[in-house]
């Protein structure tokens, strides 16, 4: 404190974590451009060098027992070709030699985390009210990548006599500096049943996201990257291409150097606001803010308000403003390549930045900013000394809304005509998966999708949050709080681009379900405190209809931008349609004294895991999953904790 009306002050944080999960499981004898290449085991030619062509390698073309067309897990059939591995040409390897069980990725990542804030407050003579204020805070992931290999480099990939399992790939890094100053001033009007609060100020933000290049294994193309010397170097049979393998770090390729960099933008907003009793009992209140960011342009955006106390008891509130949300440096140029399940199959998909040019191919545009009108309706009631309720209604109409297009095919898409890409000129059966490894996105020549970040949506949100809250009293046997909270919300989707996917635009629509709930009740006893939560989730709908083109044909008579309509399919293997359930959470705390407690506690009691992943009951080898990864609570089970808590005055 500086003097009884200004002071300084100031706050900050510093944390970390580490965290792994496991991926898909890779099947030694099915998992495409690592194990196989189609029906056959990818076995790759050690005499053949980067850039060789039409070559007829001694190594033999093996059909893979279990692979998609290569006969069942018969026993015969395995222990045929068990011997043909073991009698390979000393100049022939295969991955069976090193992992013949198969291998699942374990993704991690480090985290840190730090933020400070720090300012000056108080008041001027004339009563004014004034807050200045500096922060900065950064956020950097380092992610790895262990259990895994480089495929592409092969045996060119063993250190030490050790093939390289384990990679760095990477980091994202965030960070924001902020300063502001803020001023308030209530203001005497005879005319309102209030003083008039003035409230207004400026801010200057600048932020920047960062990519940084993960090891050169991570990303980089080993030479069986280009073994087949674009479908000219052959198997002994002499018919049968050799085999190209994936590129990078297998599940998560590295950021590459053409991946990396670091992007970032400044923006400066004004704004002001005024709130006053217009008369007893009637609060309203307007907003104003004008912003300007360097990449995007300016805009102005209002909100107004009101608050009708009827009695003492009940009153009504409602507003209406609009809202504007600029893409952010991450969202505009991320880029990355990852495993996911597509109708059931372990399939690369990559993410690429709008402006990427096969993007632009597909349809994409640079990312323009969000625009929003939002109307809110409410009402609380005071029932008694011990009961109170909350009851509103909000609607929200995006325009331009930012979201992901959804998996679009580019594994066999040909390239148009106007795409600079020279591989297409050299290969006339190159893809648009080829023009994007070309582009420096490694691994991309394996990915069967991209997704890139789009404005193409237009939606509508409207829900119900309703909150009852009772204090209860038993004398000597303590007191407690019930509380009560149910949402209900609902989008549904206006209009979409034609690049967008059926299943994108199912998702956007149920994937999250319509209906939660929260009841906690909370008891007091002497030094002791009891908490009892039971949680509800509604049902929900993954869009994964096989029949799903990856984008949306306009000549298909019952398509409509305007009326983006589709039926669900519920049965196996078309979309997963799961049912609500409820979790149930328990915690118990001492407090020893006025400063220090010790809290024992555990989530999801019941060890819910979710629903079992339906892409496992259509027959098909499916992604390994037990569980489905759309799970509103996760697929972790039950979590327990015990915490010890100190409050220093």
């Amino acid at each position: 404190t500086l003097s009884p009306t200004q002071e300084l002050y100031a706050f900050g944080n510093v944390g970390g974590r580490e965290t792994e999960g496991g991926f898909f499981y890779r099947n030694p004898n099915s998992r495409s451009g690592v194990y196989t290449a189609g029906d056959i085991r990818a076995v790759v030619d050690t005499n053949i060098r980067r850039g060789d062509t039409n070559v007829i390698s001694n190594c033999p073309a093996l059909t893979s027992p279990g692979s998609g067309g290569g006969g069942s897990l018969d026993p015969a059939l395995v222990a045929a070709d068990a011997l043909a591995l073991a009698n390979l040409p000393a100049n022939c390897w295969v991955l069976n030699q090193i992992l013949p069980g198969g291998y699942t990725p374990q993704f991690g990542g480090t985290l840190e985390d730090a933020s400070i804030v720090g300012g000056m407050r108080g008041e001027f003579e004339n009563g004014l009210l004034y807050d200045f204020s500096a922060s900065f805070g950064r956020n950097a992931v380092e992610f790895f990548l262990n259990n895994t290999w480089s495929p592409s480099f092969g045996p060119d990939g063993i250190v030490g006599g050790e093939l390289q399992r384990d990679f760095d790939i990477g980091e994202y890094s965030q960070s924001e500096t902020n300063f502001s100053a803020d001023f308030v001033y209530p203001l005497d009007v005879a005319a309102f049943a209030s003083p008039l609060n003035i409230a207004f100020g400026a801010e200057w933000r600048d932020e920047v996201f960062q990519v940084r290049v993960g090891e050169e294994r991570s990303w980089a193309a080993g030479r069986f990257a280009f073994q087949s010397g674009n479908g000219t170097n052959f198997y002994n049979d002499g018919t049968t291409p050799l085999p190209d393998l994936s590129i990078g770090a297998h599940g998560f390729a590295g950021f590459s150097p053409s991946q990396a960099g670091k992007f970032g933008r400044s923006n400066y907003a004004v704004y002001g606001e005024l709130e006053a009793d217009i008369v007893e009992n009637f609060t309203m209140a307007v907003a104003l803010r004008f912003e300007d960011f360097e990449d995007f342009g300016d805009t102005t955006n209002g909100k107004i308000a009101a608050r009708w106390a009827l009695t003492d008891s009940f009153a009504v509130r409602g507003s209406a403003s609009t809202g504007f949300r600029a893409p952010t440096p991450g969202q505009s140029n991320v880029t990355k390549v990852s495993t996911t399940t597509i109708d059931g199959e372990l399939q690369q998909r990559g993410q690429i930045p709008p402006t990427n040019p096969i993007a632009q191919s597909l349809g994409a545009a640079a990312l323009e900013p969000e625009d929003a009108t939002n109307f809110t309706a409410g009402l609380v009631w005071d029932v008694s000394d011990s009961i109170s309720l909350t009851l509103d209604y909000f609607n929200i109409d995006l325009e331009d809304r930012i979201s992901q297009t959804g998996s679009i095919v580019i594994a066999d898409r040909p390239v148009p005509s106007n795409q600079n890409c020279p591989i297409a000129q050299a290969n006339p059966f190159a893809s648009l998966a080829d023009c994007l490894q070309e582009l420096g996105v490694p691994g991309a020549s394996d990915l069967n999708s991209v997704s890139f970040y789009t404005n193409d949506f237009e939606t509508t949100t409207q829900g119900l949050d309703f909150v009852a809250t009772w204090n209860t009293d038993f004398g000597d046997a303590g007191n407690g709080v019930l509380t009560a909270a149910w949402n209900w919300t609902e989008t549904e989707v206006n209009a979409v681009g034609i690049e967008v996917s059926r299943n994108r635009i199912v998702d956007l629509e149920n994937f999250n379900p319509e209906t939660r709930g929260i009841f906690t009740y909370n008891h007091f006893l002497d030094k002791w405190r009891f908490l009892v939560r039971a949680s509800w989730y509604g049902d929900w709908i993954v869009g994964d209809y096989s029949g799903d083109p990856g984008f949306v044909d306009p000549s298909d008579p019952n398509w409509s931008r305007d009326n983006p309509v589709f039926s669900i399919d519920c049965t196996v293997p078309n979309d997963k349609c799961y049912d609500g359930d409820w979790l149930f959470d328990l915690e118990v705390a001492y407090d020893f004294t006025d400063n220090w407690s010790a809290v024992v506690g555990g989530q999801n009691i019941g060890d819910n895991f979710g629903p079992v992943d339906q892409d496992n009951l259509d027959g098909t080898i499916g992604s390994g999953n037990t569980y489905d990864q759309s799970t509103a609570w996760g697929q972790d089970g039950g979590f327990w904790y015990v915490r010890l808590r100190a409050d220093f005055d």
